[in-house]
């Protein structure tokens, strides 16, 4: 099964977004929570890109 090139970005950009929130709960010191959902939003988001790796068709030359 083919995986639309759609489902990447939007996966690589909830990773970016949860990358930031990490990074802005490091600069902003009293915005933790943006630590737990930033961690959160990228773990998943490496879960979904890790899934969508895993279902892609491999190349009609694998295995010659």
């Amino acid at each position: 099964m083919a995986q639309s090139g759609a489902v990447y970005v939007a996966l690589l950009a909830a990773l970016t977004a949860g990358v930031a929130g990490m990074l802005a709960a490091e600069f902003f010191h009293g915005l933790d929570v943006l630590l737990w959902a930033g961690g959160g939003l990228a773990l998943a988001a490496v879960a979904g890109i890790t899934a969508a790796v895993s279902r892609a068709d491999p190349p009609a030359d694998a295995g010659h």
